[in-house]
């Protein structure tokens, strides 16, 4: 009981220092136009590296500040890896991966299709006006 009461204090304060850790909050797994919105949750000042390999070796930092969340975009096709952490911090604290896969030229050309299709009936529509009795 000697050795344990000294400690009591420091044991008080460890599930506090360990809940101070940055997290993502629902981070997406999939984009299919290269963007989206990376939220996360933390007490202080964070900084978010960006990579494409699993070694983070080409790693960039794409956000650094107190926000809570920052947006993403204008990314092409890829898997990309991201990497959160404290600001004051030297440790990793949370990693997120989000693959990013465009609509293919076919469906895009579907979408419009169906839009060019509605439009033309609405058009006709306006037009030819309201029946006469």
């Amino acid at each position: 009981m000697r050795l344990i009461r000294p400690l009591l204090p420091f044991l008080f304060w460890l599930p506090l220092a360990l809940s101070a850790q940055p997290a993502f909050d629902a981070p997406p797994e999939r984009s299919t136009d290269g963007g989206f919105t990376l939220a996360w949750e933390a007490e202080d000042a964070v900084v978010l590296e960006r990579a494409t390999g699993p070694d983070h070796e080409d790693a960039r930092i794409v956000y650094e500040g107190g926000d809570a969340s920052t947006v993403v975009s204008g990314l092409p096709d890829g898997e990309y890896r991201f990497r959160l952490r404290a600001a004051d911090a030297d440790t990793w604290a949370d990693a997120a991966t989000v693959v990013v896969e465009h609509h293919s030229l076919a469906r895009a050309f579907g979408f419009f299709a169906v839009g060019a299709v509605v439009f033309l009936v609405l058009i006709g529509a306006i037009l030819r006006g309201r029946p006469r009795d």
